[in-house]
């Protein structure tokens, strides 16, 4: 049993670095953060945005702190979709499907080197 949760781990997390490295849809996440997380997240991810650099807590550092709901590629589309209850970060549940997945390949990519 060890060994089968072993191997589904390892396939997760291949495929999560897969994921954030196909660079077309990092490209379209980082276009589609710049409109909708920007503000708050800011250019560099670093969560002094504009309106971000104001709030208190301020937004997620993406690059480098912990992510409050997990950093698979699963977890951070959950996030783009939802929100994080009791926090700024709201859910982005009417961008589509493919999108969200975009934003979340653009994140997990920003700590993938």
């Amino acid at each position: 049993m060890k060994t089968a949760a072993f191997i589904i781990i390892a396939i997760a997390t291949a495929s999560s670095l897969t994921y954030a490295k196909d660079a077309a849809l990092v490209a379209k996440g980082k276009a589609i953060f710049k409109v909708n997380c920007e503000t708050c997240h800011g250019e560099k991810a670093d969560g002094m945005g504009p309106a971000g650099q104001y709030m208190s807590p301020h937004p997620r550092n993406l690059v480098k702190d912990k992510f409050k709901a997990g950093d698979s590629t699963a977890q951070i589309y959950n996030t783009v979709t939802n929100g994080l209850p009791n926090t700024a970060m709201v859910g982005f549940p009417q961008l589509t499907d493919a999108d969200r997945h975009a934003v979340a390949a653009y994140v997990k990519s920003l700590r993938a080197h």
